[in-house]
């Protein structure tokens, strides 16, 4: 992100939609690593989106709370 989209202290309308936009793209995006000799982030091959992912984690996360309450 570059500009006023980076910025934490500008929470005007039309920024506040900029993000979201910057959101909603994000999530359609492969899913990626760091690969930790370059640095660089690295699409995974026959990976899934975002949103793919954070829906499963969410339901790991979710799985894993009601797991807790029945012990």
């Amino acid at each position: 992100m570059s500009g006023d989209a980076a910025s934490v202290d500008i929470a005007t309308t039309q920024n506040l939609q900029r993000l979201k936009e910057i959101g909603a793209e994000l999530l359609k995006k492969t899913e990626s690593r760091v690969n930790l000799d370059t640095g660089k982030y690295e699409e995974i091959e026959g990976g899934r989106t975002n949103e793919a992912a954070l829906a499963k984690f969410a339901q790991l996360l979710s799985d894993e709370k009601k797991h807790r309450q029945t012990n």
